[in-house]
C-alpha cells in the first residue's frame, strides 16, 4: 500500500472519529475528544476539514460552559465560554481562509462571533456581533440550508435579539425563520427559537403550533441532543406560558 494512500486512510480516520466524537455530544467529554483529536491531527490532514470541525466543538463547549451547573461560579462559566468562544472564532476564521468558497468556516465563525458577543463590553462587543451577521449572510449565499438552514437560522436568531441600529428586528428575523423553516421543517432548534419570537410579538396560536411540531419531530441521529433538549424545552413552554395550554 502506497504511502500516499495511508496518508488518506489516516485524514478519513482521523476525521470520521472526530464526527463521531461529535455525534455522541449528549455526554460533554465526547466532544473535548473531537477536540483534542482535531487539535493534534497530523500535518498531512487536510486543515481546512479540521479547522471548521474544531471551531464546531469549540461552539459546543462554549455554550454548554455556561449551562453547566457544577463549572464554578457564574463569573468563571462565562469566562470559560468566552475563551472558548474566541478559540472557535480563530478556528472558523482559519478555515475560512483556506477555502473561501466553503459555508463551514463562515457559518462556525459567525456562530461563534454571535456567542463571543454576548460576553464583551458594548462597543467590542457590537463589532463581533457585525462581523457575525456578515459571516452568516456569506453562508447563506453560499448554502442557506447547510446545517438544517443554520445560516437563516442563526441570523434570525441574532436579529431576534438585536436592536435595529444594528440591523435587528421582528419582521426581519421573522423573514429569515419562515426561510429556514421552508427549507427544514424538521429542524427543531429553528422552531423553538421562532416559537419564542412568536410569543414575544403575542402570536401565541403560531407559537403553539411552532412548538407541537418540536414534540412531532421525526428522530434525527444527527441531531439526537438537539431533539431531546428541545422537546423538553417545547414541554416546558406549552406548560407555563400562558395562553399555550390549548
Amino acid at each position: 500500500m502506497s504511502t500516499n494512500r495511508l496518508n488518506i486512510d489516516s485524514q478519513q480516520q482521523i476525521v470520521e472519529s472526530a464526527d463521531r466524537a461529535y455525534r455522541g455530544r449528549a455526554e460533554i467529554h465526547n466532544v473535548r475528544e473531537s477536540v483534542e483529536l482535531l487539535r493534534n491531527a497530523p500535518g498531512h490532514v487536510d486543515e481546512y476539514e479540521t479547522a471548521w470541525r474544531l471551531s464546531r466543538a469549540l461552539f459546543f463547549l462554549g455554550q454548554e460552559s455556561e449551562a453547566e451547573k457544577s463549572g464554578g461560579s457564574a463569573s468563571l462559566r462565562r469566562q470559560s465560554a468566552r475563551k472558548l468562544h474566541a478559540q472557535g472564532v480563530k478556528a472558523g476564521r482559519r478555515a475560512r481562509q483556506l477555502r473561501p468558497a466553503g459555508v463551514e468556516g463562515h457559518f462556525w465563525a459567525g456562530v461563534n462571533l454571535a456567542l463571543l458577543a454576548a460576553h464583551e463590553p458594548m462597543r467590542r462587543g457590537a463589532i463581533h456581533v457585525l462581523q457575525a451577521k456578515r459571516a452568516l449572510q456569506t453562508a447563506t449565499a453560499i448554502d442557506a440550508a447547510y446545517h438544517g438552514a443554520g445560516p437563516l437560522r442563526v441570523l434570525a436568531r441574532l436579529q431576534h435579539k438585536l436592536p435595529r441600529w444594528l440591523g435587528g428586528g421582528a419582521a426581519r428575523a421573522r423573514t429569515n425563520f419562515e426561510r429556514a423553516i421552508d427549507i427544514a421543517p424538521a429542524n427543531t432548534v429553528t422552531r423553538i427559537y421562532f416559537a419564542e419570537l412568536l410569543l414575544e410579538v403575542g402570536e401565541t396560536t403560531r407559537a403553539r403550533s411552532e412548538l407541537e411540531n418540536v414534540l412531532s419531530a421525526p428522530f434525527d441521529p444527527e441531531w439526537a441532543f438537539e431533539v431531546e433538549r428541545d422537546r423538553q424545552l417545547a414541554k416546558k413552554m406549552l406548560a407555563n406560558y400562558p395562553g399555550l395550554e390549548g
